[in-house]
């Protein structure tokens, strides 16, 4: 049984060696690494590689978010009487959404209002006794102390008067609470409450957003920093909707995030053309930085070939064709292997070296 398991070792071993093997490029034809054409290299196809000037990008992740939004919440604790809106109804600025039972309010301020009355009709009497006390106190027709008491009672009654506004103002206040408006013109997001539910100072009623305030915010890298300045544009890119917009930055988060290093840029967004679908909040955004050119040497798709898993080019040096490896990138940018000035062969596979 042991030497029937040792046998099956030594099997998956050599198997899994001439796998690596032929990865590696052992079983294809060989061709020495430095190597005269048979034909000489002045009869083939080459290339003189020239590193190109090319500005780098870095693409960031982010999401859109409305500048202008709110929760409403009631002011008072009243039953709903009734919810004018509903989700995605787009309101205007002041529009009544929701009201309150406000008939105990709207009582208590025709009460104010009659009080109101009352006080005016008093100072009016206790201007006009005034007026007429210091007429005939001027022609010593009464004396001082009733026009003392005429002023002093003109004073009380300006004195109720003002009160009365007062409560006329706090009465209506009041009944304004149970008339819940838009603060903005937007959208509505959320409807949490019902006709018939109670309604409490505090708890969230409705939400809304104003889709002319979306803009983008997204984190960007410490090393992309020195890139970005409030002003700039950027490229940003709606993968949902496939649409590619220009966002100018409007802030930069001075301070950065302990966790990733990055900081914080909002870009506003050119005013919606109508299509308010296409700008959501919470949506997905891709914001792409430019930042410093750097010299890229590539190598076309014609002068490169595989063996195994491995890439190769062959390189024109002293007339002759010598096989080198490189490590390129899926593009064909160059990692490693090669460097401008030097000439490549085009066409490998149709060449054979000796």
């Amino acid at each position: 049984m042991n030497k029937k398991k040792g046998l099956q070792a030594v099997v998956l071993g050599t198997g899994l060696l001439v796998l690596f093997l032929g990865m590696a490029g052992v079983f294809t034809e060989k061709v020495t690494s430095k190597a005269s054409s048979s034909q000489g290299a002045d009869d083939h196809n080459t290339l003189t590689l020239t590193a190109i000037e090319q500005p780098q990008t870095r693409t960031f992740s982010g999401q859109l978010v409305a500048r202008q939004n709110a929760t409403l919440a009631a002011r008072m604790t009243a039953t709903v009487a009734d919810v004018l809106v509903d989700v995605g109804d787009r309101v205007e600025q002041g529009d009544i959404l929701i009201r309150l039972d406000n008939a105990d309010l709207s009582a208590k301020v025709r009460q104010v209002q009659q009080a109101l009355a009352s006080a005016q009709s008093q100072l009016n009497t206790a201007r006009s006794d005034y007026r007429r006390m210091e007429t005939l106190l001027a022609k010593k027709l009464v004396p001082q102390s009733q026009f003392d008491d005429a002023e002093n009672r003109l004073n009380t009654a300006r004195s109720e008067y003002r009160r009365a506004i007062a409560a006329v103002d706090e009465a209506e206040t009041q009944f304004g609470f149970s008339l819940v408006r838009a603060p903005f013109t937007g959208l509505i997001t959320e409807k949490i409450i019902n006709q018939g539910d109670t309604a409490t100072p505090g708890a969230a009623m409705l939400t809304l957003y104003n889709p002319d305030s979306m803009e983008a915010q997204v984190n960007i890298a410490e090393s992309s920093l020195p890139f970005v300045t409030i002003g700039d544009t950027l490229h940003l890119r709606l993968p949902t909707y496939e649409k590619t917009l220009t966002g100018t930055i409007r802030t930069i988060t001075p301070a950065a995030d302990a966790t990733s290093r990055s900081y914080r840029v909002a870009l506003t967004l050119p005013v919606t053309d109508g299509d308010d679908q296409a700008r959501l909040p919470g949506m997905f955004v891709k914001v792409t930085v430019s930042q410093k050119a750097s010299s890229i040497l590539s190598v076309p798709a014609n002068a490169r070939y595989q063996i195994g898993q491995l890439d190769y080019v062959n390189v024109v040096e002293d007339n002759q064709i010598i096989r080198r490896l490189v490590v390129l990138t899926e593009e064909g940018r160059v990692r490693k292997g090669l460097k401008a000035g030097e000439t490549v062969l085009l066409h490998p596979k149709s060449q054979k070296t000796d």
